[in-house]
């Protein structure tokens, strides 16, 4: 397995490569884009079509040093699992589900239909970033870069499908993102502050 982990810079740039690679193999025009920091994987498929999907992924993880794994983490084991469901055979890695497994997954669907049918039915975007586990800083920057291609598409997917315990198939059909806050309350103002009551809903 090749390890892409951001937080501690490890085989960032050799697992970049290696995305790359696969789109090579679905025919796309492939781009390493440089940023300060990680790498941008960008692909463009153009089959003449109408229409133009967009499909985002994250190529980095979190580290794998920690203790507790209970299959080595760098080597994609097979191993049973338990689910309520029954007995299932589980891929063990890290970043097995968060998100190469994912991500790996859609881009072999992908060259099987074109195996199958030659020409994709749509054309077909792909951005691979590797500063997720970071909080994208620099994906900005290739955003602002591709802005006109990028806007030509109908539609955006993050494949982040996976099987729940109930044997079921999760498939995500939109995000809505992460805020970050601080929220300070005081009631000063009105002379009941938690200093001197319990907070409560009456309050």
């Amino acid at each position: 397995m090749q390890p892409s982990v951001s937080p501690q810079n490890r085989g960032i740039e050799e697992c970049a490569e290696l995305l790359a690679f696969f789109y090579d193999r679905l025919r796309c025009e492939t781009e390493i884009f440089k940023t300060e920091g990680n790498p941008v994987v960008y692909g463009v498929y153009d089959a003449g079509a109408e229409k133009t999907l967009l499909a985002y992924f994250m190529y980095d993880t979190q580290p794998y040093d920690e203790p507790g794994w209970t299959y080595p983490p760098m080597e994609a084991t097979l191993a049973p699992l338990n689910l309520p469901s029954g007995e299932v055979t589980a891929l063990y890695n890290r970043g097995a589900v968060n998100t190469k497994g994912p991500m790996m997954t859609f881009l072999h669907a992908v060259e099987s239909v074109q195996q199958c049918e030659g020409d994709l039915p749509f054309n077909l975007l792909l951005v691979g970033e590797g500063e997720e586990e970071l909080s994208s800083p620099h994906l900005p920057d290739f955003v602002q870069a591709k802005k006109k291609e990028l806007s030509q598409a109908d539609a955006c997917i993050f494949p982040f499908f996976l099987q729940n315990t109930k044997g079921k198939v999760e498939l995500y059909l939109g995000v809505k993102g992460i805020i970050y806050f601080e929220l300070e309350c005081s009631g000063a103002s009105w002379g009941r502050g938690p200093t001197q009551f319990g907070i409560h809903g009456s309050n």
